[in-house]
């Protein structure tokens, strides 16, 4: 199912009648797995599509084919196709934007794991009241 949230940001942008930055960026990571695709990739390095159904539990082919083609879309993403031999291979990798991403998506992690620390601090000294 396409992203709604996403769908409206490009709508209006193609209209012309968009200027709100912080929707442009939020939008391009809406979805459920674009942010741990993209963790996959900034940690793992390129991989096909196959890893990435491996690695991302509970996906659909449907469902990641989708948020890849919007990764690429986007520019964030791009998928080089070369042979070995004659084996077709394909694999996705970040584009020179998207490594632009690197540091504000470790970031997001760090402060994610921060928080968690926080929240799982104060459920352990309420549950010890």
């Amino acid at each position: 199912m396409p992203d709604y949230f996403r769908n409206t940001v490009m709508k209006k942008l193609s209209n012309g009648d968009f200027d709100c930055t912080k929707e442009f960026t939020v939008s391009m990571f809406s979805g459920k797995h674009k942010l741990l695709i993209l963790w996959i990739l900034i940690n793992d390095g390129p991989h096909g599509f196959s890893y990435f159904m491996k690695n991302l539990k509970g996906i659909s082919k449907k469902v990641l084919s989708n948020q890849l083609n919007e990764l690429m879309a986007d520019q964030i993403v791009y998928k080089r196709e070369y042979l070995t031999g004659k084996v077709k291979h394909t694999e996705y990798q970040l584009t020179d934007i998207g490594e632009t991403l690197i540091p504000i998506i470790v970031a997001l992690n760090d402060w994610g794991e921060n928080r968690l620390k926080q929240v799982t601090l104060v459920k352990t000294f309420n549950n010890d009241l």
